[in-house]
C-alpha cells in the first residue's frame, strides 16, 4: 500500500531562485547559465526566476506527492510562477491566504482572514506612511508598500540595500512594538502582523488533510529561518544547503 505524501514547500531560494544565485549554484555542480531552466517571470512575460538541475531533479523526485506551496509571494506573483505547477491548495502572502484548489479563498480560512485585515489594516498603511516618510526625508533607496491579496492587504514590504534597509528594520522594531513579526532575506524586510503566519496555515491544512487521510506523511521544505515554524510540524524536513537555515545550523 503505498501512503500518500503532501509536501509543504517554500518557493524563492527554495525551488528556484534568481539567475545570479542559480548560477553561483550550478557551477558548483560545473554547470552555468546553459544549464539553467526559467521558472518564474516578471509582469512583462521575460524569464525572472530559474531552476538549477538539482532542482529539477528533487522536482522529479516529487512526482508522485501533493505539492502545496507556502510562500511570501501573493497570488499575483503566484501566478507568475510556472514550474512547478500546483494543483492543489496554496498558501500565499506569508501564511497570510489560504487558497483551496478551485482558486478561491479556503472557506474555512475566510473568518481569520477578515478578522485579521480588520484589526491590522489600518496599522500597516500607518506603518507604511511611516517607513516612506523616512525614506524621503534621509533620501534612502528603499522602496515600501503594502502588499494585498485576496483584494485585502496582508503585509508592509519594504526592499533596498544593506545599511538602509538596516535603518529600515530598526524604525519598525521602535515603532511597531509587538505587533509585528520581521522576516529579513536578502534585499527584502516584511512586516507581518500577527494573522499572516505560515505555521498557522499549515497547521489549519494539515488538520483537514488528516481528517480525510490519518495515514498521510508530510514533508515540509524550506530555506528561511521564518519556514521552519511550519517545518517542524511536518513528520521530515528537507533544506537546501547554503541558504539561510543551512548557515544558521551548520556555519
Amino acid at each position: 500500500m503505498t501512503r500518500a505524501i503532501t509536501v509543504f514547500t517554500d518557493l524563492d531560494d527554495t525551488l528556484f531562485q534568481t539567475a545570479a544565485k542559480a548560477r553561483a549554484l550550478a557551477g558548483r555542480h560545473g554547470g552555468g547559465a546553459a544549464a539553467l531552466t526559467a521558472a518564474a517571470h516578471d509582469r512583462a512575460g521575460a524569464p525572472l526566476s530559474f531552476h538549477t538541475p538539482a532542482q529539477l531533479a528533487l522536482l522529479d523526485l516529487l512526482l508522485g506527492c501533493e505539492v502545496i506551496p507556502v510562500t511570501g509571494r501573493n497570488r499575483s506573483a503566484l501566478d507568475r510562477v510556472t514550474s512547478p505547477v500546483f494543483r492543489d491548495c496554496r498558501i500565499t502572502s506569508h501564511g497570510a491566504v489560504l487558497y483551496g484548489p478551485d482558486g478561491e479563498v479556503l472557506p474555512s480560512w475566510r473568518e481569520r482572514l477578515a478578522a485579521g485585515t480588520a484589526a491590522s489594516g489600518p496599522a500597516m498603511q500607518a506603518l507604511a506612511a511611516t517607513v516612506a516618510a523616512l525614506i524621503d526625508g534621509a533620501g534612502l533607496a528603499l522602496r515600501v508598500r503594502v502588499i494585498e491579496d485576496a483584494g485585502v492587504p496582508v503585509y508592509v514590504s519594504i526592499k533596498g540595500d544593506g545599511p538602509a534597509l538596516d535603518r529600515a528594520e530598526t524604525l519598525v522594531r521602535e515603532r511597531g512594538g509587538e505587533r509585528w513579526r520581521l522576516h529579513r532575506n536578502g534585499r527584502n524586510l516584511a512586516a507581518l502582523p500577527p494573522f499572516a503566519d505560515k505555521r498557522a496555515a499549515v497547521a489549519h491544512l494539515m488538520d483537514i488533510k488528516r481528517t480525510l487521510d490519518p495515514t498521510r506523511t508530510f514533508l515540509g521544505i524550506g530555506d528561511s529561518v521564518s519556514d521552519l515554524g511550519f517545518m517542524t510540524l511536518c513528520d521530515f524536513a528537507m533544506v537546501p544547503c547554503r541558504t539561510q537555515i543551512h548557515d544558521a545550523c551548520w556555519p
